[in-house]
């Protein structure tokens, strides 16, 4: 017994001294990186409508649609690709002859680099320049005389600016431009470019 009582005040110290193990600390949790949102290519459509004076009788109607894509990375600056049509129209009777009517239709096809200049939450001012070709169709028909169609390629040149009220994936805005350039047919006078002003929609597709 003696044994063994001084067995057990030896080994009581050794226990007592001996240092409590520290639980493993937990690996830190991983960081995730910040992902930034990737950008795509977006687009958007337009219609618009409106009017354009080109001086003297060179006047009346036009419409413009208006595919607008902007690539990844490209900030304040898109691009366009416009169609527009537009008619002058002149009548005059001649007298013991009837009435002459020349129509004069012109078709663009534009394509224009697009800079925002102003973006706020309801408002956005663009700048807009292009180039492009020019169709014209001139339609001359009369109380006396069989009509005729004739056609000219030339070309046009525009600027001007778009003022946006972004309301969401509708856009309206207005849109006003200075074209210039000719579709030549002899013997026409007919000119449908000049100051040129639209109302539109544009919508942002999915």
């Amino acid at each position: 017994m003696r044994w063994l009582a001084l067995l057990f005040l030896l080994c009581s110290p050794a226990v007592m001294a001996a240092p409590a193990r520290k639980k493993p600390k937990a690996p830190p949790p991983a960081r995730q990186a910040a992902s930034k949102p990737v950008e795509v290519m977006r687009y958007s459509l337009a219609l618009a409508g409106g009017g354009f004076h080109g001086g003297g009788f060179n006047r009346g109607p036009q419409g413009s649609a208006q595919l607008t894509l902007t690539p990844p990375g490209w900030g304040r600056f898109s691009f366009d690709v416009e169609l527009g049509w537009r008619l002058a129209r002149v009548r005059t009777d001649l007298p013991g002859s009837g009435r002459v009517v020349s129509d004069m239709h012109s078709i663009p096809i534009t394509a224009v680099g697009r800079m925002n200049l102003v973006r706020m939450k309801h408002l956005g001012v663009d700048v807009r320049v292009g180039v492009g070709p020019l169709l014209a169709l001139h339609s001359l028909s009369s109380d006396f005389s069989s009509g005729s169609v004739r056609s000219a390629l030339g070309w046009e040149l525009l600027a001007g600016a778009q003022l946006r009220f972004p309301l969401g994936a509708l856009e309206p805005f207005l849109d006003g431009r200075v074209g210039l350039g000719e579709a030549y047919i002899p013997f026409v006078t007919g000119r449908s470019t000049g100051v040129q002003g639209l109302l539109g929609v544009r919508y942002q597709l999915p």
